[in-house]
């Protein structure tokens, strides 16, 4: 059975919230799953000790090179953070070292100014909602923007299926 999760992320990496900040969140977060037919199974601040990936599972796609916008491809992004960070193969999302050279031009990058063709991200907080129903897929511009406001800095969302 597969599960699936809305993650709130800080358009900072290295950026985190509040305790309380992330429980106003939270509770905002979880109040938009609040319609009929909508359902969340649970919505929770994760706080990370070091830069921590989030991907998106099953949606993940291709990656490419922001400066000369080469594919770079999945097996190239997994060997590196596999090569570098080998407590991701246990599950272990903190990766910590975000720097990287391109194998296409060379080019010195971090992991999050590659371009992903489905929005992954790096964080050391997330706000996560698994296993939710909604009648819209992502949240509005709006609801990222009032989650950003009640957390004190922007946020991004990735939709993540395992």
């Amino acid at each position: 059975m597969s599960v699936s999760f809305i993650r709130l992320i800080p358009t900072d990496p290295e950026w985190q919230p509040t305790a309380d900040a992330a429980a106003g969140a939270v509770r905002y977060v979880a109040g938009l799953f609040a319609g009929p037919g909508d359902r969340v199974e649970a919505v929770e601040p994760v706080f990370y000790d070091r830069v921590a990936l989030i991907d998106g599972g099953e949606y993940m796609a291709e990656v490419f090179c922001r400066r000369c916008g080469a594919a770079l491809g999945l097996d190239w992004f997994w060997e590196l953070l596999l090569a570098r960070h080998p407590g991701l193969a246990d599950g272990d999302p903190r990766i910590g070292n975000l720097e990287v050279t391109v194998p296409c031009c060379g080019a010195a990058l971090s992991l999050p100014e590659l371009r992903y063709e489905d929005p992954i991200g790096f964080a050391r907080f997330e706000v996560s909602a698994r296993d939710w129903t909604r009648a819209e897929w992502e949240l509005s511009d709006e609801e990222l923007a009032e989650v950003g406001r009640l957390l004190g800095h922007p946020v991004t969302q990735v939709q993540t299926r395992y």
